[in-house]
């Protein structure tokens, strides 16, 4: 009995003691062994490592669901974009709530010191999670804290690396080069494992802030020494390489792209690195027969069937840097002919087709080159608006080009006897018969074409010995269907995906109403095979009847072609500086047109061409002859003042300042100011070009301080002055007005008029509006529910319903500001569940500021907000 008792006292005791030490080991009050040693085992194997380990998954995610496209500098970092971040929201919550939980429950943070080891791992998974769901503001919050409050842990220069990185992806580029100043002082400080991180940022900000590509290539050498993981050694290797390339650092590209492909890359990437170092070949030191070879081979490899485009185009780039232009030519034709899904390749190809022919100069050629690429380059292309620039300026050129040559035949046509002319026409005629019949050939080649392939598996137009695979069924083998589609569109040219796609237009192009001038103007696809149009073009009148043989009509021609003339003389100046084809144009104009409208400002225009071209005596003969033909004209006045042009324009924008500040006044209200500034306006600039529009202020002005008769005889001035301006039309439809209401007076007063105010900085509700029409909307509901607690758990948003007119409305509430609406709202439309079932339900979506909801149900108009919200919110 007493060893029993002992015994249990014992056990009693140990048991006791088990309690007091674990309550110490979980207290975290002080740091003892004990403690710390609890803290980290429970911090790091419960919420640390499922967090990271979901972040380990979202990282893979969004290198895989990333493109690169290799017709630009790759980025060096990968970020989710703003619909890859929406679909990472629930990840990223549940790595803010676990790594929360792990600092509440195990920080151990006395005299300010961490002594828990995954305590700053936990707030760096916090900052990048928010990083990750573009959370900017409460990123860079988090990654500071990292590297302010953890001073004795080497990692906190981790959360200052992402901290820069974050700068630089919001473009806040004062904060990014003041961190990377700071981790400049303290690069000693640096452990090994994130110096190559370091100095990728520092490209990285070189390269996107002030596209210093020697500064950002220097960075990305110390880079690649000091990156271990391959993955990112790798990628740093080829953007160096491209970075190179574009410095014409021939040789060392070469070698970078040489080392990409040994360091085991993705078969995208090594092709891209083949192919970009056949386009870094340096003709000039190294015979090209290997490299033609390699390219050769690549051609022949069914792998790289639907890369032909880009083997082609290093081809092409190859063909001219050993002076081959024809031969470059061909391998560009055959880019385009062979680029089936790569739009940028083609677009590419194009445009370097489009400078070749610009350069010869062959402007029509060059124009419709411009004008393809622009039809399949990305809007967001670095060279989209100077392409979009060009064409435009070739469109207009090429228009009057085709005006010239049109009319010059006309004109020659016109001058010969009857018989001849129609001689003339009939040649026309037989060329139009046997362009439309190589058309026809072209076309049942095509058709050939396909019935063979589809007879015989293993045909191959391109090489037969080649083929695909026997059974392979057409529409799999990617070489047949570019070669299918370059025929068609040979045929028929490019065509969207539509009904009816084999007509231009509903109606023949070529109809009675169709002059020769509009048929100069098409090209044989634009002509289609109706009844009509037939008989019509193959009609020798149908032609004849626009010869202008009559003088009236001769002189009309004429007049077409020196305008024309003078506008390609304009475009060759301004915008292409071609001096000669500028002055060639002036010059007919000058010989030919000397009694024209347009003789002085050719001859102007000549003065200042020659002085361009430092053509001193010329230019010297042009100046004498307008200063002693027309010593008054406004040109003769800019060769004497070269600043006549400026002060007129300074006087001109003085007018529209002046002009601004009154009506500033008018908008105050302050209408007696606005009659003495116009009447200011009037002394001190007469004969300027706003007096219209300072009369009509004047008269309004009057209109809210004196009587209506004053008011009235304002009104009549203007409609006499000013005949021929805007205000007239205004003044008058005022004056009917006070006519018409005269003898009656309005007894009611107007309904109160609802205007809506953007206001970003106000507090928002999301609202989804539905027909009710007897619905039953819980389960609609219920998933809007389901989704705010997946994707915007933190948030704690509230769902309420109300009623308007016929609408049943579900309101998300409440945002504190536009930004954070504007979030919900992208998330909200990219989600595509809820979308789904917001459409089956017949649900729209729209943002309302609080203030304007009460406004909304005040006017019990939601069409009339709708349309507002359209028109103002700026989301995309």
């Amino acid at each position: 009995m007493f060893l029993r008792i002992k015994y249990l006292l014992t056990h009693s005791a140990l048991l006791i003691l088990l309690m007091s030490l674990l309550t110490v080991s979980c207290s975290r009050k002080k740091s003892t062994f004990l403690s710390r040693g609890y803290h980290n085992t429970t911090s790091r194997y419960n919420g640390y490592f499922n967090a990271r380990e979901i972040m380990k998954k979202n990282d893979i995610i969004v290198k895989k669901s990333h493109v690169d496209d290799y017709s630009q500098v790759l980025p060096i970092f990968i970020y989710p974009d703003e619909k890859k971040s929406q679909s990472m929201y629930p990840d990223m919550d549940k790595i803010i709530e676990k790594c929360s939980q792990v600092i509440e429950r195990h920080s151990i943070y006395i005299r300010k010191k961490e002594n828990v080891k995954w305590i700053d791992d936990s707030y760096f998974l916090i900052a990048k999670a928010r990083l990750y769901k573009r959370e900017f503001g409460l990123a860079e919050e988090t990654f500071l804290y990292v590297y302010q409050a953890f001073k004795q842990d080497p990692n906190r220069y981790q959360g200052l690396n992402w901290l820069i990185k974050t700068f630089i992806e919001t473009e806040q580029w004062d904060k990014a080069e003041e961190f990377l100043d700071l981790a400049e002082l303290e690069y000693k400080k640096y452990p090994e494992e994130l110096k190559g991180d370091y100095y990728a940022v520092y490209a990285d900000f070189y390269l996107k802030k002030e596209k210093n590509r020697a500064k950002a290539i220097e960075k990305l050498e110390d880079a690649i020494k000091f990156t271990k993981p391959k993955e990112e050694r790798r990628r740093y290797t080829y953007i160096l390489a491209q970075l190179y390339l574009k410095d014409k650092n021939l040789a060392r590209a070469t070698e970078l792209y040489s080392q990409v492909i040994k360091l085991n890359p993705n078969y995208t990437m090594r092709f891209n690195a083949r192919i970009s170092r056949a386009l870094a070949f340096d003709a000039t030191a190294n015979n090209s027969d290997g490299i033609k070879k390699e390219l050769n081979k690549m051609l022949r490899d069914k792998k790289n069937e639907e890369f032909r485009d880009q083997i082609y185009f290093a081809l092409a780039e190859l063909a001219l840097k050993e002076k081959d232009e024809p031969l470059a030519v061909d391998y560009l034709r055959k880019s385009v002919k062979f680029s089936v899904t790569n739009n940028k390749q083609k677009a590419q190809s194009y445009f370097k087709l489009a400078e070749l022919y610009f350069a010869r100069p062959d402007y029509v050629l060059a124009q419709s080159h411009y004008d393809s690429t622009l039809q399949f380059l990305p809007k967001d292309h670095p060279e989209y608006y100077e392409v979009e620039s060009k064409n435009n300026n070739l469109q207009e050129l090429v228009t009057n080009l085709k005006v010239i040559m049109l009319q010059d035949s006309l004109l020659a046509l016109g001058q010969l006897n009857e018989k001849d002319r129609k001689k003339q026409v009939n040649k026309i005629i037989k060329k139009l018969k046997e362009e439309e019949d190589r058309k026809k050939q072209a076309e049942m080649r095509a058709l050939a074409l396909r019935q063979q392939q589809a007879e015989n598996p293993g045909f191959n137009s391109t090489n037969r010995n080649s083929g695909r695979s026997k059974g392979q069924w057409y529409f799999y083998n990617v070489t047949t269907k570019a070669l299918g589609l370059s025929e068609f569109k040979q045929v028929w040219g490019e065509r969207k995906l539509e009904d009816n796609w084999n007509r231009k237009k509903s109606q023949s192009i070529v109809s009675t109403n169709t002059n020769i001038e509009e048929v100069a103007q098409l090209t044989p696809e634009d002509i289609k095979a109706d009844s009509l149009a037939q008989a019509q073009k193959y009609d020798p009148e149908f032609y004849l009847k626009d010869i202008p043989v009559e003088m009236k009509d001769q002189l009309n021609a004429h007049g077409k072609l020196v305008e024309a003339l003078f506008n390609v003389g304009t475009i060759f100046k301004e915008s292409f500086v071609d001096y000669p084809s500028a002055i060639k144009s002036f010059k007919r104009i000058t010989s030919e047109y000397d009694t024209s409208r347009y003789n002085l400002p050719a001859h102007y225009q000549l003065y200042r061409t020659y002085t361009a071209n430092a053509d001193v005596e010329l230019a010297e003969e042009e100046k004498k002859w307008i200063l002693e033909n027309h010593p008054f004209s406004e040109y003769a006045y800019l060769i004497k003042n070269p600043n006549y042009n400026k002060e007129s324009k300074e006087t001109k924008q003085k007018v529209e300042e002046f002009y601004q500040a009154t009506y500033k006044l008018y908008q105050y209200g302050l209408y007696a100011d606005v009659i003495t500034s116009c009447n200011r306006a009037e002394t001190a600039f007469s004969k300027n070009h706003l007096r219209p529009q300072f009369a009509f202020m004047k008269a309004k002005s009057i209109g809210y301080t004196e009587d209506k008769e004053t008011f009235r005889k304002q009104l009549e001035y203007i409609i006499q002055e000013f005949p021929k301006e805007p205000v007239k039309e205004k003044a008058q439809e005022i004056l009917n007005f006070m006519n018409k209401t005269a003898t009656t007076e309005k007894n009611a007063e107007s309904e109160e008029e609802i205007k809506y105010v953007f206001n970003p900085k106000a507090k928002h509700i999301f609202v989804f509006t539905i027909d009710v029409k007897d619905k039953d909307l819980n389960e609609f509901k219920n998933q809007i529910s389901d989704f705010n607690k997946n994707f915007f758990r933190e948030t704690k948003l509230q769902i309420t319903s109300s009623a308007l007119n016929d609408s049943q409305l579900f309101l998300i509430r409440t945002f504190e500001n536009l930004e954070q609406a504007a979030r919900y709202y992208k998330a909200a439309r990219n989600n595509s569940a809820l979308m789904l079932k917001a459409r089956q339900e017949g649900a729209t979506e729209y943002l309302i500021s609080n203030e304007n909801f009460r406004l909304l149900f005040k006017s019990r108009n939601e069409q009339e907000y709708v349309t507002f919200f359209n028109e103002n919110y700026p989301i995309d």
